[in-house]
């Protein structure tokens, strides 16, 4: 008798020449107070710059599915690049390469402008697969990669937790109210990931550090990307902010000394500040 032969596992689509580009923001430590300029910006002090805590989990996807696809994992990002120690950090974790776009045109740029110099860059470098953080740590606003997409003529699946490519298709799993939902669509596409997808972002090794300084970070400005300076920046913006207010720290207390009458008073203090 001869044993039976051991089964057959499915043979894991490589892609060699596969360009996963993870477009990646640069924004103010969420550890430093916060302040708007006279012009109602957010001022940014480049030694406090990270990068995008829902970013970071992005780019840990994308260095997954090259580690099982193989390719280039390449960080888009568009900023002052008055700094590239964010860029750098990422390269460190394991990136490829890195493209920043920065111009003194795209200041005050909005998120219709921002998908827009995204969507020319990511034509530019013939981008396979794009992926997004669910939303950025200084807007909370996640509509930039559905404003990418559809500059691009993509299809976007978003808010995935846990993404397959196989042959020319991309597939995620998205959280349901009970189980998931699949989404598939063909590549080139642009895929924004949940937070969930991943748990421990990898930090850089003292080897991946030494290595990121010899990595390259190319400049695009607009007229690299073929774009016309009247359709970005402050000019070009749809929205303007009018005025802000600090959110107040102050809280009410009241002291109660002793226990009888507690109940009854934590009961009406409820309803006078309509809790309950």
């Amino acid at each position: 008798m001869h044993a039976p032969s051991p089964p057959a596992f499915p043979q894991i689509w490589r892609n060699p020449t596969l360009k996963i580009v993870v477009c990646m923001k640069e924004t103010p430590s969420t550890e430093v107070p916060k302040s708007l300029g006279a012009d109602m910006r957010l001022v940014r002090n480049p030694s406090d710059t990270i990068i995008n805590p829902f970013d970071e989990y992005t780019i840990e996807e994308g260095l997954r599915q090259q580690e099982k696809l193989g390719g280039d994992v390449i960080i888009l990002t568009m900023g002052p690049g008055t700094t590239n120690d964010p860029m750098r950090r990422a390269l460190a974790m394991g990136a490829t390469s890195g493209v920043l776009v920065s111009d003194p045109a795209l200041a005050g740029s909005d998120a219709v402008a921002t998908g827009r110099v995204l969507a020319a860059a990511l034509k530019k470098l013939e981008a396979d697969l794009v992926l997004f953080g669910q939303s950025s740590a200084d807007a909370y606003g996640g509509i930039v990669p559905s404003i990418t997409a559809e500059f691009m003529g993509m299809p976007l699946l978003s808010y995935a937790t846990k993404v397959e490519v196989a042959g020319n298709n991309v597939t995620i799993e998205r959280e349901a109210e009970v189980g998931y939902t699949t989404a598939t669509a063909p590549l080139p596409a642009l895929v924004s990931v949940a937070k969930a997808i991943n748990n421990n972002p990898r930090y850089p090794s003292m080897k991946g550090i030494m290595t990121a300084k010899k990595k390259p970070i190319e400049t695009w400005t607009l007229a690299d990307l073929g774009l016309d300076a009247a359709q970005v920046g402050a000019g070009a913006a749809k929205e303007r902010v009018t005025g802000a207010t600090p959110v107040s720290t102050q809280r009410r207390r009241e002291i109660y000394n002793g226990s009888a009458g507690a109940a009854q008073r934590i009961f009406e203090f409820l309803v006078e500040n309509k809790i309950i």
